[in-house]
């Protein structure tokens, strides 16, 4: 198993950080001095975000003077997804101490909607010197185009959405600093599959979103599966805030439900996304676009078929199709909205008990299937109308974590 060093500026980045190694399962300390001895995870504070360069460079120097670097697999310099702070003269100080192959830049965190795209950074698609962080009181950012930032140090270059997406990696050659672009998480992850596989000592530098990302390489998390049927406002704002964030979404439609269509093609495609480890999310055309359900109903009626019959099939075939994706995909987690869709998903399922054992948030309960072949599955189960406009991502997250 691999060991982590993370060393961060500040507490509270120290703990986001760290969250994200916890949440797979990996016994995490955070400390304001170097550990003694190598351990599992350990976060290191150095509380220096708010201090001038020169005294950040040495504070971290200081810290670091005695710490058995090169005991640690992964080494991560946790920086402001913002941009906050002492950026290079802290990695200065870091690689120093290492004597690093590669700096690998990847600040991205895109469940906060952080990302990177042409070296820039982005705050909810806003460039980070059009947002407030350019005014801190203590800190304001300067520059948030991290190609220009390190270009002033270290030879430079650039890895691209595009380039990542298709893998098409670049060789590293008398390069000191890449910095990567990312929009959602698989981005990261692809970039990190790429670094681990190279043959260098690299010095990571990001926020928890390439925390994350380090931790899935090692310890792959279990993908997540919300099936949603409900219509309401809620649940709409809750589909478009999950696509916002890379979430993959699936939806069947609810015509060719009425039409007897063939859902064999919408099946392999969530299958294949389950078991290559994303988050997905399966929903009815209808509630992506209100006016389908009308269209639902006077298709019906020209079917001859009554209302209640027509909504009957609908949630009826959704639960069908998630059952052939829950079956082949071997998916652990769920997520549930709309009552009548999820009873009728468990009786399927041969479900007659379950166990609260946490709660997302307020009316938002996780529990654990005690019966039937499906015995030891996790469950979020959520109304319709209930929840924030991030309640469905931050449900698939907790789903993911080892240890809840």
């Amino acid at each position: 198993m691999n060991t982590y060093l993370i060393i961060a500026d500040d507490f509270t980045g120290s703990n986001d950080s760290a969250l994200e190694l916890a949440h797979r399962g990996l016994s995490t300390i955070i400390g304001f001095s170097s550990p003694k001895g190598t351990v599992d995870s350990y976060v290191l504070d150095t509380e220096s975000r708010n201090r001038e360069g020169d005294e950040a460079y040495r504070m971290t120097k200081a810290l670091i003077k005695d710490l058995d670097i090169d005991s640690y697999d992964i080494v991560l310099k946790k920086i402001d997804s913002t941009l906050r702070g002492n950026i290079l003269e802290e990695i200065r100080a870091i690689d120093e101490k290492m004597n690093s192959d590669l700096i690998l830049v990847a600040p991205a965190f895109s469940q906060m909607g952080r990302t990177c795209v042409g070296g820039t950074v982005f705050v909810n698609s806003v460039k980070l010197l059009d947002t407030e962080f350019a005014h801190d009181p203590l800190k304001p950012v300067t520059e948030d185009n991290l190609i220009t930032l390190f270009a002033s140090e270290y030879s430079t270059i650039h890895l691209s959405v595009d380039e990542i997406r298709s893998k098409a990696f670049p060789l590293i050659k008398d390069v000191q600093v890449i910095v990567c672009d990312a929009e959602h998480e698989a981005d990261l992850f692809e970039t990190v599959k790429w670094a681990r596989g190279l043959d260098k000592r690299i010095l990571y530098v990001g926020s928890a979103g390439l925390a994350g990302a380090l931790i899935q390489y090692d310890r792959p998390k279990q993908p997540a599966l919300a099936i949603l049927a409900s219509l309401s406002k809620a649940s709409r704002a809750q589909l478009d805030y999950a696509k916002s964030r890379g979430v993959a979404i699936l939806a069947v439609d609810v015509l060719s439900i009425l039409k007897g269509g063939d859902f064999t093609p919408i099946i392999d495609q969530g299958i294949q996304i389950l078991q290559g480890g994303e988050d997905l999310i399966l929903t009815l055309s209808s509630a992506l676009d209100r006016s389908v359900f009308q269209q639902s109903i006077e298709v019906g009626k020209a079917l001859g078929l009554k209302d209640a019959v027509v909504g009957t099939m609908i949630k009826d075939r959704l639960s069908k199709v998630s059952l052939e994706i829950i079956k082949a995909s071997g998916v652990k987690n769920l997520f549930l909205s709309g009552g009548e869709t999820a009873f009728g998903l468990m009786q399927m399922m041969g479900i007659n008990e379950v166990k609260i054992i946490g709660e997302v948030d307020i009316g938002i309960p996780i529990t654990l299937v005690l019966d039937g072949p499906y015995q030891g599955m996790k469950i979020v189960t959520k109304a319709g109308g209930f929840g924030k406009e991030d309640a469905l991502t931050y449900s698939l997250r907790r789903l993911e974590e080892r240890q809840l």
